[in-house]
């Protein structure tokens, strides 16, 4: 049976007869939703559509790469006081939902009230929320408990995933978001409206008219789950659809052929993520720091970019990464590679080679991403040329995830977010931070974390990143490997996908497509 074209027979089937002129935008993605309401639980199968279905306070987009950590969505614009604690949103007057009525400062707090209210993913980004009020329709107020200078940001970038503002008139008479009617048939306020959801096929959107920004230049917009990389990319090559995202993109090696067609544009988009190692520092004989520092000295880092990227992802040496240049401190970074010294760090750490020319044994694991398996194939021989037994472990994506929440690991790939704002680095590496596996506790780097986010001096802020580094450096929880970069295919002519420079500050959110344009007639 041929899947591809069965899943294009299907998609064609979902689609009833347009008019010549309509242009339509078919985006394949890995996973199915499970629901089309975004604000419950995480469900990396509705991203992409709800963020475009519903609205948003501020957003982040990959402009963030660029220097934007978050711009307005349904905020125009924002006020600050002095001391960082009450924030002041002026909505758009135009905004309205998708049934015609109006958007209101009830609708946001509405939707803040219940995320708290239920413990929904997106409370964590409004947990020093003091009080929220609506002195009029158009005027949001967010009183802190304490000052945050991060709070727009990380809820920006929160807001990709869940945080879509719901409408209160539908929504108030249902316990919390994920019961009632408009569970899978979402009313929102964004540049597309729901049509349907064909389940397995594709869930169909239409281009808003009254969209307060203006319409969007799609007339449609069909998400269809595509597991098999293979499927997408012979359905991309075949000319199904105009744009390639990252999840499938094809091996690296392949991108000078690519680059020389005319007809196909690839798109280099740098990363406010990492690419590294996490540490069980709980582990025996990670709990060691000479250990560690052995093991990031034995890392050739130009070697894995070589084998595992064909040299486009460039080493990261800083507790860092490229993009986020006014944070980075560049006078402390990981140790060069030495072979030679690795091996006398390890010696001296009391671990020298035994029978078989072994010191220990290790597991390298990661989640089931391609960069990190690239990375571990290129890093399990590197450890085992140093003396190191290190045997790979491969889990699909859940039980790797459970595994790292009970730090039953020794080594694994992990990806570090360092932006859109530095206080990312409590997440990372505070105590009890929601992806510190590494069991690091520092009291000292937790006191800098909780005082760098309350200070409103942008160079006292840096000084307090800058010694965080310093300590990260010197304790080697983790260690920084590679700046990621994303490759993405999209058909000549076609602009404004949510990785393009075209469509930063304009995606609202990484999973939007309102900015896309088609080629000119």
């Amino acid at each position: 049976m041929n899947f591809g074209r069965l899943l294009l027979t299907a998609a064609v089937a979902l689609a009833p007869a347009v008019a010549v002129a309509d242009v339509t935008l078919v985006v394949p993605q890995l996973d199915e939703p499970r629901t089309l309401s975004p604000d419950p639980a995480a469900d990396t199968g509705a991203y992409a559509a709800t963020s475009n279905i519903y609205s948003h306070l501020v957003v982040m987009d990959w402009g963030v790469v660029a220097g934007t950590p978050a711009y307005g969505d349904l905020a125009e614009s924002w006020d600050i006081s002095e001391d960082g604690s009450v924030y002041t949103f002026h909505l758009h007057p135009d905004a309205k939902w998708h049934d015609g009525e109006p958007l209101t400062s009830e609708d946001v707090k509405f939707t803040f009230d219940r995320i708290r209210e239920k413990k929904y993913p997106y409370s964590a980004f409004l947990s020093g929320v003091k009080t929220i009020e609506t002195p009029d329709d158009d005027t949001v107020v967010i009183t802190l408990d304490k000052p945050n200078m991060a709070f727009v940001p990380m809820m920006a970038q929160a807001a990709g995933w869940t945080g879509k503002i719901y409408p209160k008139h539908i929504w108030e008479s249902e316990e919390g978001f994920d019961t009632g009617p408009a569970v899978n048939n979402p009313i929102g306020s964004g540049p597309f409206k729901f049509v349907r959801w064909d389940k397995g096929v594709a869930v169909e959107l239409e281009a808003n008219e009254d969209y307060f920004r203006g319409p969007p230049k799609i007339d449609r917009l069909i998400f269809r789950p595509m597991p098999d990389a293979n499927v997408a990319r012979a359905e991309f090559d075949a000319g199904q659809f105009p744009h390639l995202p990252y999840d499938y993109a094809p091996p690296l090696a392949e991108a000078p052929a690519l680059e020389a067609d005319p007809s196909i544009t690839v798109t280099y988009t740098p990363s406010h993520y990492s690419r590294d190692i996490q540490l069980n520092t709980q582990r025996e004989p990670l709990n060691n720091l000479k250990v560690r520092e052995a093991i990031a000295t034995g890392i050739d880092r130009e070697m894995i970019s070589i084998l595992g990227f064909s040299g486009t992802w460039k080493p990261a040496m800083h507790a860092n990464v490229d993009t986020q240049t006014q944070w980075i401190n560049r006078d402390v970074s990981f140790p060069e590679y030495d072979k030679e010294k690795a091996e006398a760090m390890l010696d001296e750490a009391g671990y020298p080679r035994g029978d078989g020319g072994w010191r220990f044994a290790l597991s390298v694991t990661g989640p089931s991403y391609s960069d990190c398996r690239a990375i571990n194939e290129v890093l399990v021989q590197q450890l085992r040329d140093i003396g190191i037994d290190a045997k790979l472990e491969a889990f699909d994506q859940s039980t790797w995830y459970q595994r790292m929440q009970q730090r039953n690991f020794d080594i694994s790939c992990y990806f570090t977010r360092y932006g859109p704002d530095p206080d990312a680095y409590r997440e990372h590496f505070g105590t009890g931070g929601q992806r510190n596996f590494m069991g690091y506790s520092n009291p000292e780097f937790d006191e800098l974390g909780a005082r760098a986010v309350t200070l409103t001096n942008v160079d006292e802020r840096k000084k307090l990143y800058a010694e965080m580094q310093a300590m990260l450096v010197r304790d080697m929880p983790y260690i920084n490997l590679v700046n990621e970069q994303k490759m993405s295919l999209s058909r000549a002519g076609w602009a404004g996908f949510p990785l393009m420079e075209s469509g930063y500050n304009k995606s609202v959110t990484w999973f939007g497509y309102y900015a896309v344009t088609p080629p000119a007639e």
